[in-house]
């Protein structure tokens, strides 16, 4: 009898690389009036992510532990830091020829150091209680901190998801209510003052209750106007400058329209299967550190999706959040598609198959 490692998660694979190649159409359908510019970047950049994935994979999850997750928190808290000496309304770096958002890397390398600082946790105690997360005020502190920076990008849907991801974690670790409590207080707070001080943030919330805003009016145009089998690919008409942003922050409509009501069942199907396989490679890792994490990145996609998806209905203000693989945004997809090369790498540890 030999015993045989477990293959990758195929399934998790093929939707990503579904999801992925959709994009493809999405973004040369949406930006074919500007001309090839935004497919070639796009294509370029899912090159890129394709190299990332494969990093992801090949490396053991485990090295992304211990003291390379504190090197990787302080990289973080090193580039949130560093674009507060640019722009005071894009927060990105320009290397090269290329751009990049340092807060979509981050929030990767933070669920590295969360998972890497619950697990030693979770060794000591099973369930987490006061006096034992009392040894870890300082990571407490750090986690907090990194929310806070991202919060000042300005970027608050991305500090709102991150800080749910970061407490899906706490809850999964077993972490002490009392705790969990005073975490959601100090981070609601902070938000709430973080709006407050951006009129930007502040003008979105009153629009939103004032009714829907310009944008989400024709996002809901868009969805209700595609009826059940869409307009055609390349047929829609929110793309010639009627809905802003509809190969970002608004690509889930503009594919409604073109697509219809029954494709995008078949969309969000595959985002069901992802984040079931998701919690399932979570579930079956061979330690705690590749459990949380995987429950950390599977949620924190989940959020992603709701956010984007609820904001096109105009069910939440406005966020400028991507649709995960699909959106156009070089930085969110390379981060996203190195974490699944990561969750891939936990995949291969879940089971051990017998050959005879």
């Amino acid at each position: 009898m030999k015993l045989k490692k477990a293959k990758i998660d195929l399934v998790f694979l093929e939707i990503i690389s579904l999801l992925t190649f959709f994009s493809l159409l999405a973004i040369y359908s949406f930006t074919m009036i500007e001309g090839p510019v935004y497919f070639q970047k796009h294509l370029f950049r899912i090159i890129l992510g394709i190299i990332a994935l494969f990093i992801g994979i090949l490396i053991p999850y485990e090295f992304w532990s211990g003291k390379r997750a504190k090197i990787l928190y302080f990289l973080a808290l090193v580039l949130l830091s560093l674009t507060f000496l640019f722009s005071n309304t894009i927060r990105q770096f320009s290397l090269l020829f290329l751009k990049f958002q340092p807060q979509e890397f981050c929030k990767i390398f933070l669920l590295f150091f969360v998972a890497d600082f619950l697990s030693k946790m979770k060794e000591e105690k099973a369930q987490i209680k006061g006096k034992e997360f009392n040894k870890f005020r300082i990571e407490y502190f750090l986690i907090i901190l990194v929310i806070l920076l991202v919060l000042f990008q300005p970027a608050i849907g991305t500090a709102v998801i991150l800080f749910a991801s970061v407490l899906v974690m706490f809850i999964f670790a077993g972490v002490k209510p009392s705790v969990i409590f005073s975490y959601v207080f100090v981070i609601t707070f902070l938000i709430f003052g973080v709006i407050n001080v951006f009129p930007y943030a502040k003008k979105r919330f009153k629009k939103f209750k004032e009714g829907k805003t310009y944008q989400q009016y024709h996002s809901q145009l868009a969805i209700g106007s595609g009826g059940l089998f869409g307009k055609g690919i390349g047929c829609g008409r929110q793309k010639f400058k009627f809905l802003p942003k509809i190969h970002t922050d608004f690509i889930f409509s503009g594919m409604a329209e073109e697509l219809g009501f029954v494709p995008m069942l078949f969309l969000w199907l595959g985002y069901f299967i992802l984040l079931w396989r998701g919690l399932t490679i979570a579930q079956n890792a061979g330690n705690n550190f590749g459990k949380l994490f995987g429950v950390g990145f599977t949620f924190m996609l989940s959020f992603y999706i709701s956010v984007h998806i609820f904001s096109a209905f105009a069910l939440i203000p406005v966020t400028g959040q991507p649709l995960p693989f699909i959106s156009y945004g070089g930085s969110a997809l390379i981060s996203n598609l190195f974490a699944s090369g990561v969750m891939l790498n936990i995949s291969r540890e879940k089971k051990f198959s017998y050959e005879f």
